[in-house]
């Protein structure tokens, strides 16, 4: 009987169009459009790219000159492309965008800058850092000491310093972009509870002619609970699975810890279709309102795991930091980003541990409602 059950409610539930609608096709096609918004920032995004700055000479500065050959060389390590402009035309190229940043070269170095930004940082450091060093430098060559006691000094100054290295956290992507990719997961898992609304009413003999057919077998509620729940989570799974993979193919990048990832797939719809449950539950509510509900709570977690804007559930970790351990939305998007961005799985591991508990606490509650309905007749 259970393995009847089981597979009368896949096969059901794949025949529900609304579900596959809001549970497949609507965030496939949401992932799509956000690609598409995003355009090639997904390849262009970089920790670092060659920045472009003018330099308007007013005196004879060698060192300066040499240090800025030296970072616009042509290499894997270039940081400057330098353009050497008239004070009218720097100040012009600056204003249109055309560069970052204007060096006024001489004695006294100073330096024009844009929009703050990583860029202009980047210029004011190596700038601060070489005016540190020239003046460093003066001071050795001003002191008493002897030409090699000076030269060591100067040249143990110069072979010490670095003004940028690139560095890499993980291996992960890292792209901020990729939030919203993971809020879509996040919401597809909570519009799961939409599937699970629909077939708990179809078991309650109060909502349903096939409620009333099921009341009187001679098989136990829980049972019948048990394969519609299987059911619903082995549709579910291989829904989340088919977005995963059209993601891939269209080139959003997840990672290859691929069976930390089928957890996350299969732990997060578990969560939306337990909340649909105890929905589904309350049978003196309406289909159509405890739809509403289910839109109101899955919009509202999705919201802030960082479906609209990126940055809601970063906001509310320094605010209110409880909320993000509750919200299964943002428990399902953090476990996304842990993989892409740490090497450890410790974080990861916190959100899966509480993501089971959060199930396993409202699939209890569903279960206890469910099993004390009783009818007077039917």
């Amino acid at each position: 009987m259970f393995w009847h059950n089981y597979c009368y409610s896949i096969k059901s539930i794949s025949r529900n169009k609304s579900a596959v609608i809001w549970t497949l096709i609507f965030p496939i096609a949401l992932a799509t459009f956000m690609y598409m918004a995003f355009g090639n920032l997904f390849d262009t995004d970089e920790l670092m790219t060659v920045i472009p700055v003018a330099v308007v000479e007013k005196e004879e500065n060698k060192g300066l000159e040499a240090l800025l050959e030296a970072l616009s060389e042509e290499s894997e390590d270039q940081i400057f492309s330098v353009q050497k402009l008239s004070e009218e035309e720097a100040l012009k190229a600056l204003y249109n965008g055309d560069v970052n940043g204007i060096i006024y070269k001489g004695e006294e170095i100073s330096l024009t800058v844009g929009e703050n930004g990583y860029m202009s940082t980047i210029i004011k450091t190596i700038i601060e850092q070489y005016t540190q060093s020239e003046a460093i430098v003066k001071d050795i060559i001003s002191s008493t000491a002897s030409e090699e006691e000076k030269s060591a000094a100067i040249k143990a100054l110069l072979d010490n310093k670095t003004y940028f290295t690139e560095g890499k956290t993980s291996n992960g992507y890292q792209n901020i972009y990729y939030n919203y990719f993971y809020a879509i997961f996040a919401m597809s898992s909570m519009f799961a509870s939409f599937i699970a609304v629909e077939r708990i009413s179809k078991m309650q003999a109060n909502t349903s002619s096939l409620g009333i057919r099921r009341a009187i077998i001679p098989k136990g509620k829980t049972m019948m609970l048990c394969s519609e729940f299987l059911a619903m989570v082995t549709t579910q799974f291989a829904v989340m699975i088919i977005a995963f993979i059209y993601m891939n193919i269209i080139g959003i990048r997840f990672n290859d810890k691929y069976l930390a990832i089928l957890l996350i797939l299969l732990l997060g719809p578990c969560v939306g279709l337990a909340i649909g449950a105890i929905i589904g539950s309350f049978a003196k509510i309406g289909d159509g309102a405890k739809m509403g509900i289910c839109v109101s709570i899955g919009m509202g977690l999705s919201v802030m795991a960082d479906l609209v804007a990126s940055g809601v559930k970063d906001t509310i970790e320094h605010t209110i930091p409880i909320l993000n351990r509750l919200n299964p939305a943002a428990l399902i998007s953090d476990a996304f980003y842990s993989l892409n961005v740490y090497d450890s799985y410790n974080r990861y591991f916190t959100d899966i541990a509480l993501l089971a508990v959060i199930m396993v606490v409202l699939l209890t509650i569903s279960v206890q409602i469910l099993r004390r309905n009783t009818y007077a007749s039917l």
